[in-house]
């Protein structure tokens, strides 16, 4: 009977070093009676080779300021430490803080934060820490991921970049090209904000407990100033979102509705920007969501002025 060939001894001793990072974190867990929490979206990363590749790929230099979201039991910390000049890690789980801040007790350029990432001022971190601007990093959670990008972006004038892990399916839809299923709002809000680099795609079993999907690797490249100009973001964002929210509906539709004009202004507005009014607004890129906002603007200010210019009942 032929015998099954015997793995190399690179490849078990490969496969043990990945179990035994696994190994620690369970058991550094379970010594202080913790446990991942599923609604804080923990999934902990087990590979400490890519936790390697991750910090590369960061390109932290000796004088950055590293701020770390949602360190959990420390994979990447201490190789960020190795690199930067400080690293502010933001742990909301209070167990998690606690471990870290024993393991880093004896550690000056770390600093562990027990509190929630999404109500931290990156300036305020930025100015103590005497960074003109700080670098994020973080294998950041799941179910929060629309939400710290939307704080990242609010302050995109004290952080240089960011490299997060994202879903694989998420980071699709951030790098969509208009007219695709996965293209979006998510995707316009994002490239209005940075410039985005996928980097290395992380499967699920690099993880524990497992996610059922696999992660992303993205550098995002924050925009000092937007590429297109608009008088008025918000503006801009009601007609993205009003755009995909009626996906199946016509330009002339989702902008009666966002909008609250009538079409025959609606199909001057859209003939001035050289955009078919018939067409979906899946398919507008950035530059014609920003052509539309402009010309918009002067239409709904000479609204709202009416309005504001109408007697008190």
């Amino acid at each position: 009977m032929r015998r099954a060939p015997r793995a190399s001894s690179y490849i078990r001793e490969k496969a043990a070093s990945e179990g035994s990072e696994g190994s620690r974190v369970r058991e550094a867990l379970a010594i202080r009676g913790l446990s991942p929490r599923k609604r804080f979206g923990q999934n902990f990363l087990i590979r400490e080779d890519l936790a390697e590749r991750i910090v590369e790929h960061a390109r932290i230099g000796s004088d950055d300021v590293v701020v770390e979201i949602g360190p959990g039991a420390g994979a990447l910390t201490g190789q960020l430490a190795r690199r930067a000049r400080m690293v502010v890690a933001i742990e909301k789980d209070n167990g998690l803080a606690d471990l870290l801040l024993e393991e880093y007790a004896e550690v000056p350029r770390v600093e562990i934060v027990n509190g929630d990432v999404l109500e931290t001022d990156l300036g305020a971190i930025a100015d103590r820490t005497g960074a003109d601007q700080v670098l994020v990093v973080g294998n950041i959670p799941y179910n929060i991921t629309t939400p710290i990008l939307e704080w990242l972006f609010a302050h995109r004038k004290r952080a240089r970049a960011a490299v997060m892990l994202v879903q694989k399916e998420y980071a699709d839809r951030l790098a969509a090209a208009a007219g695709t299923p996965e293209y979006g709002s998510l995707t316009v809000f994002a490239r209005y904000h940075a410039l985005l680099e996928p980097l290395m795609h992380i499967r699920a079993s690099a993880f524990w407990p497992r996610p059922d999907v696999d992660s992303m690797l993205v550098r995002f490249f924050l925009r000092e100033q937007p590429p297109v100009e608009v008088p008025d973001e918000a503006l801009l964002f009601r007609i993205v979102r009003g755009s995909f929210h009626m996906r199946r509906k016509t330009l002339l539709n989702t902008l009666a509705e966002s909008l609250g004009l009538g079409k025959p202004q609606l199909e001057r507005l859209c003939r001035h920007a050289g955009i078919d009014p018939q067409r979906r607004g899946e398919t507008l890129t950035l530059d014609e969501f920003a052509k539309l906002a402009r010309l918009a603007h002067e239409h709904v200010e000479a609204i709202e002025q009416r309005r504001r210019d109408e007697p008190a009942s």
